[in-house]
This record gives structure tokens, C-alpha cells and sequence, in this order.
């Protein structure tokens, strides 16, 4: 089975690197050269364009910024679509609206092309060691086709049911990590203002009842890693991306009719720290804008 993988990002690099390393035939495609170089390192091979990376390949898998990105790869004039053939797979691993893949599906349908949307969760250490959470929607014969693909990056593989169900699962999941990101930063700087250290807080708050996953990916990110990401890289989740996730959910709330009270004070926090600047930086940029605002540093 030979795969291809477009969007070599903070995601998807090392999901691609997975994909190699455990032995299938990879073909790639990016627009920075640096990870691109990376790849075919590794043993990958390089495409110019989605549509040439389709043309030799089974299955290809997409990780990508934006709706604007995914639509562009999948159905643009050079996307997976002009190239693929009857058959194959296309598997997008974006986060991205439900409303999008499904558009998606019905276009690949009319060439004889399945699509899966498959939405992945996991910090730094999850993506490196291939032990990703990933969310399926889809065909079910698709899906069992691909799996030992899946296996290769993840281990908690969950198929939801139909296409675009995975992204719907991903942006609840997202939605209440954006909102948990705030509150742990706001917890930090209250606590810090109030002469605590960020070591103290952390013993205690990490062996009671505020404890939480994203308190201690934020609390690590605060210590240890700068808002900026590497020169030539880009950030491993870029505040853009948490602000366009609690986007889609929020449109999606407001669709279904759902009352999202502390959902809309979260997002006015993100939409306010990307207005200022930060949207290419780490999530926990958003410190910076509390920091400001509260006149105190916690920041190493």
C-alpha cells in the first residue's frame, strides 16, 4: 500500500515520520523544505503538489491549518481529488468543520474516491512516540483498510460512525481544552500575583481537585518553552489554531442551539490575544495578554 501525507506542520511531521518509520511506502508533500528534508531523510519520498502526491499513492492523509487549506489540498485544481483514482483513500486528520468533510466526501464520491475524516489529540510526547488518540468518521471498509496506518501513529482509535462524525467528537474535545487553557492560565497569574510560585502551585494543585492534562501541558509550557516557536518551524499548536477550534464549536452551539456561557468568555480571550499579535505563537502565548493585564510576570 502506497501512502502520501500533505501538511508536514506541528501535527502532522510527526505523524508522517510514524507512517515511514514503521515501514510503508511514504510520499510527501509541503511547502517548507525544511521538514520535507527531514522526511525523505528518513526514507520518504518528495511530491510537488497534492495532486502528483494522489497520483502515486493508495491513500493519502492531509494534517492542515485551516477550512481554507483542507478545501484547497482536496479540491483545488492541483489537489487530492485531480489526481486520485478510482478506489483510493483520502483521510484528513485537520481540524476542521464537520460541514467541510462532508462537502469533501460527496465531491470525492462523484470520482469513486472515499474520504475519512480522522482528527487526532495528543501533546509532544504523544505524537513522537505514535501513541496519538485519533477520532474516525467514515466508511467502516475504509477504515478496517487503513488501520494498520492508524497503528502506526496512534493508539486510542475510536470510529465515531459516519463521515464527519470524528470532526464533531474532536471539536467538543477542543472546546473544553480551550476553555480549560484559560482557566489554568488565569489560575497561574491569580496565584502568582498573589505570592505564590508557579513550583508551589503546581505540587498542590497537581494532587487535588484542579488538577487536569491541559493544567499540566500549560504549567510545562509556562517553565519550560518559549512563545515563540524555533526559527524555521512552526509552533506545535499555534494560538491560531486553539482560537479557530473554539470557533467551529462555538458556530456549532450556536447551530444546535446550545447555551455555551463560559465557551463564549474563552473565546473572547483567544480572539483577544490573536488581535494582538500572538496568533503564530505557542497556546500558551495567551499568558502574555494576562500577564499585561494583571501587571505581573510569571513567565520564567
Amino acid at each position: 500500500m502506497k501512502v502520501g501525507f500533505i501538511g508536514l506542520g506541528g501535527m502532522g511531521k510527526y505523524i508522517a515520520l510514524n507512517i515511514v518509520d514503521a515501514g510503508f511506502d511514504l510520499t510527501i508533500t509541503d511547502l517548507r523544505e525544511k521538514p520535507v528534508h527531514e522526511l525523505v531523510e528518513r526514507g520518504a519520498h518528495s511530491a510537488s503538489t497534492p495532486r502528483e502526491v494522489a497520483s502515486v499513492c493508495d491513500v493519502v492523509f492531509a494534517s492542515l491549518p485551516t477550512n481554507e487549506a483542507s478545501e484547497q489540498v482536496a479540491l483545488g485544481p492541483d489537489g487530492v481529488l485531480a489526481g486520485a483514482k478510482k478506489g483510493d483513500i483520502y483521510v484528513d486528520t485537520s481540524t476542521i468543520s464537520p460541514g467541510l468533510i462532508r462537502k469533501i466526501g460527496k465531491e470525492a464520491e462523484k470520482v469513486g474516491v472515499d474520504v475519512i475524516d480522522a482528527p487526532v489529540s495528543g501533546g509532544i510526547e504523544q505524537r513522537k512516540a505514535g501513541t496519538l488518540s485519533i477520532m474516525l468518521g467514515g466508511n467502516e471498509d475504509s477504515v478496517a483498510k487503513i488501520r494498520p496506518i492508524l497503528e502506526s501513529y496512534g493508539t486510542n482509535i475510536f470510529h465515531m460512525g459516519e463521515l464527519g462524525s470524528g470532526a464533531t467528537i474532536k471539536l467538543v474535545n477542543n472546546f473544553t481544552m480551550a476553555i480549560n487553557m484559560v482557566s489554568a492560565l488565569e489560575a497561574l497569574v491569580l496565584g502568582v500575583k498573589a505570592g505564590l510560585s508557579v513550583d508551589k502551585l503546581k505540587e498542590v494543585i497537581s494532587v487535588s481537585s484542579g488538577h487536569s492534562f491541559v493544567f499540566d501541558m500549560m504549567v510545562e509550557g509556562v517553565q519550560n518553552r518559549a512563545i515563540e516557536p524555533e526559527p524555521g518551524s512552526t509552533a506545535l499548536m499555534a494560538l491560531r489554531t486553539v482560537r479557530k477550534d473554539i470557533t467551529f464549536a462555538m458556530d456549532l452551539a450556536r447551530d444546535l442551539k446550545v447555551p455555551v456561557f463560559v465557551g463564549t468568555a474563552a473565546a473572547q480571550a483567544w480572539t483577544s490575544a490573536e488581535a494582538q499579535g500572538l496568533e503564530d505563537m505557542e497556546n500558551h502565548a495567551l499568558i502574555k495578554v494576562l500577564e499585561e493585564m494583571s501587571g505581573v510576570r510569571v513567565r520564567p
